[in-house]
């Protein structure tokens, strides 16, 4: 099983990411923020789509998403979901097309006053129609507090649009913070829609926080669930969204795990 990561899980100077990256032996990057946490796909600094460009053309990197963020807000500012819609998609996708990313990953909407899960659908129908004008795969991320924050919420919306090209990124630690079983539970109804999928962990903070941690000291279940979804073959990469401080530092720890993890699965499928 391949990895893919997101390049400011490693740093978000992008040509420290990739080089750090290379030395890690990654070349499959998901792309979100360059230069600070404000520059998010796709509103980069001059210059920096230019570099991910000649990097993808010169074959050293391959780009296998973009995730602008979008539709992680309610819907009580109907300006700012209609430039979310009309601007911020469209230009993701026109990025994606030239960096030949094959996905875009979303969000559900989240629940709010006057957030309705039906007008959510029909907005995430809208955004759907877009992304196929593109050729692309919507891949919408469930995402505690929205729509689609549990496994089977997520999978429910997506049967609910029913378009070939829109599927799930599965983000289990996310579906634990949600209150859902992610592996087995939340992973069986998001099988059949699985497009992408991040690795992080977390686990709770009593009453009612979370917090992110390498894989093996939160909650998920990262042996069942990776050696589901190697066996159910419905991925050929995983990306890893560490999620921990200080970046560099932990995606390398998380990565020796997770290394380990794949051998430790190996050896129990010759038993």
């Amino acid at each position: 099983m391949e990895f893919s990561i997101l390049s400011d899980e490693i740093s978000l100077d992008i040509k420290e990411a990739f080089e750090h990256g290379a030395a890690m032996g990654f070349r499959k990057y998901e792309i979100r923020c360059i230069d600070d946490y404000e520059h998010r796909v796709p509103y980069f600094n001059p210059g920096r789509e230019q570099f991910l460009q000649e990097q993808v053309d010169s074959g050293a990197i391959e780009v296998t998403a973009l995730t602008p963020g979008v539709f992680k807000i309610d819907l009580s500012d109907p300006a700012l979901v209609r430039k979310e819609l009309d601007e911020t998609l469209p230009l993701s996708c026109e990025m994606a097309v030239r960096l030949k990313a094959p996905t875009i990953i979303v969000f559900g909407f989240m629940r709010g006053l006057g957030s309705e899960r039906s007008e959510a659908i029909s907005l995430l129908k809208e955004a759907a129609q877009i992304v196929k004008r593109y050729h692309l795969n919507l891949a919408i991320e469930n995402e505690p507090g929205s729509f689609c924050d549990t496994g089977a919420a997520t999978a429910a919306i997506v049967e609910e649009i029913d378009m070939d090209h829109v599927g799930i990124n599965w983000d289990p630690a996310n579906a634990l913070t949600s209150g859902e079983v992610p592996y087995p539970i939340g992973y069986e109804r998001v099988l059949p829609h699985l497009q992408n999928m991040h690795i992080k962990d977390c686990i709770p903070i009593p009453p009612d926080k979370w917090e992110n941690r390498l894989v093996g000291d939160g909650g998920v279940n990262w042996i069942g669930q990776l050696q589901a979804v190697i066996r159910d073959q419905k991925l050929p990469f995983l990306t890893i969204e560490t999620h921990v401080f200080p970046v560099l530092e932990s995606t390398r720890e998380e990565l020796r795990r997770l290394k380990i993890y794949l051998e430790t699965i190996k050896q129990l499928d010759q038993a």
